[in-house]
């Protein structure tokens, strides 16, 4: 069935037992299913040549939003 008007990148693709993030980067977002947000963004670097934090966001249940400073 498809999903008309739904992006991939606006929903949860993280296998089980991880969290899903996904990373802005020049070509649109790079999704990641990582353990925590060190390892996200550690994904993230093998996709894009510089990671910045401010760019990463996380599902929270309902929706992506940003990671923050934490």
């Amino acid at each position: 069935m498809a999903m008309l008007g739904v992006r991939l990148s606006s929903m949860p693709l993280a296998a089980y037992g991880y969290t899903s993030y996904r990373y802005r980067g020049i070509y649109g977002w790079v999704m990641i299913g990582a353990k925590d947000v060190d390892d996200a963004l550690r994904e993230a670097s093998r996709s894009v040549d510089v990671v910045v934090r401010d760019r990463l966001e996380v599902w929270d249940g309902s929706k992506y939003i940003p990671v923050g400073e934490g």
